[in-house]
């Protein structure tokens, strides 16, 4: 069940395409079926980071089963491809992570 959500200042032109690359780059990151991950896109949004709009981002990732272990990979890879698709710094991307209890996270009626 992961959830990506990455809010930025930047129009993202082809809102499609990033969103697949998100999708994908969060599988691989985790190891899970794409067909399990939820992506949000907020894009063009009024934000400042060290006092400048210069491009940045602010994203969450949501996952089951996520540990404290994982997160140093899974942010270098959600950062480089933020960074390479968006043409955002890296020092200007900023990620939290939850890993949410498994009867916290409700799917089909029920809860994982």
């Amino acid at each position: 069940m992961p959830y990506l959500h990455v809010h930025t200042n930047v129009v993202v032109e082809s809102q499609s395409s990033f969103l697949a690359c998100c999708s994908s780059t969060v599988a691989a990151a985790l190891g899970k079926p794409e067909s399990y991950v939820m992506v949000e896109l907020s894009d063009h949004k009024a934000m400042l980071f060290a006092g400048s709009d210069a491009p940045l981002a602010f994203v969450e990732l949501k996952s089951l089963g996520l540990t404290t272990d994982q997160t140093s990979a899974v942010s270098a890879m959600i950062s480089s491809m933020i960074s390479e698709q968006l043409e955002i710094e890296r020092d200007r991307i900023y990620i939290e992570f939850e890993a949410p209890e498994r009867a916290m996270f409700g799917w089909k009626g029920g809860t994982f």
